[in-house]
């Protein structure tokens, strides 16, 4: 992957074919990691990215707006805008939400549009709930190659002019428990395979199929401080199980103080700052400890969250997660 984008960015000429590959390539990794979900370091203070079953657990109508400016400096490097709300009805036994995100990656560009319902079990007097959820939306998947040079105008992807956009329709499902100081998930957030191609040359590109076991639990040091550690596994066929592990310390209930390490591939810091028990912001860098590390400075996201809370309710602690 490394070649490839030194490669790229040294030659101003490419032919189609190339532009293709790399387009395809960045759009679903096939046969290279087989990893299409966007990637998002604040799935632990906003779950509803990954897991439908998520929806109404803050019992609030709870926004996020997410930036990731992903491997700074390359051209052509991804770029993603996320986007959720969800809110709990009906005595807070059902949830609903909106996931919508877009994403820049070289020629192509991927816009998905979800919604998600969740029915939500009260277990005890302590509120800890069983959650199970469903989604479905579709991802609409489009590739700008007019704008590339053309090294060789015999190529057959040259006079076949095959297309590249897809509208995918997809599903998922979760299932979500938690309390006031814990958490566990699993979650497929789309189920099907769906194929995003036509064309014979590129036959194994699919959606490929993600699925995560999410858990964090929170502890109290003191008065002052807590802890929380937290860890999503990911499985996707024909692909090494990814672990994601962060741990994140809590000042005076105010601010988040946490690092992150994806085995084998990134590690960095994140801060989370609850402006009041509404309004957080988050800021998160990570850095690739792979070969890719000597070729880029590294990944930005930023965070900001807004919980619309009744009055009743604007005084307590905020949310854990």
């Amino acid at each position: 992957m490394v070649n490839l984008f030194k490669r790229l960015n040294s030659k101003k000429m490419i032919d189609l074919k190339s532009a293709a590959t790399v387009g395809v390539i960045f759009l679903v990794s096939f046969q290279l990691n087989a990893q299409q979900e966007i990637q998002n370091n604040f799935y632990m203070f906003n779950g509803s990215v990954l897991n439908p079953a998520y929806a109404g657990s803050r019992d609030a109508l709870s926004i996020v707006g997410d930036y990731r400016n992903q491997w700074t400096g390359w051209k052509g490097a991804p770029t993603t805008y996320m986007f959720t709300a969800h809110t709990p009805l009906i005595n807070e036994s059902i949830g609903v939400g909106i996931n919508l995100a877009q994403d820049q990656i070289g020629p192509t560009t991927r816009t998905a549009a979800y919604g998600d319902f969740a029915y939500r079990i009260r277990l005890n007097k302590a509120n800890d709930r069983l959650c199970f959820g469903v989604r479905a939306g579709a991802d609409l998947i489009r590739n700008n190659f007019g704008g590339l040079a053309i090294n060789d105008q015999q190529d057959p992807l040259v006079t076949a002019n095959p297309s590249f956009n897809v509208n995918a329709f997809n599903v998922g499902a979760g299932v979500y428990y938690y309390g006031k100081r814990f958490f566990i998930g699993a979650t497929v957030p789309k189920m099907l395979a769906n194929k995003l191609t036509e064309n014979s040359n590129f036959g194994n590109s699919v959606q490929a199929v993600h699925s995560y076991l999410i858990a964090g639990y929170v502890f109290k040091l003191n008065s002052l401080w807590d802890l929380k550690p937290n860890v999503a596994v990911k499985y996707t066929p024909n692909a090494p199980l990814t672990v994601d592990a962060n741990l994140n310390l809590l000042f005076n209930q105010i601010i988040w103080f946490g690092v992150l390490y994806r085995y084998g591939s990134a590690a960095g810091v994140n801060v989370v700052y609850n402006v009041t028990p509404q309004l957080r912001i988050g800021y998160c860098f990570d850095y690739a400890i792979t070969n890719m590390g000597q070729y880029n400075p590294g990944s930005h996201e930023i965070m900001l969250g807004f919980d619309f809370l009744p009055k009743q309710k604007a005084l307590k602690s905020p949310r854990y997660f």
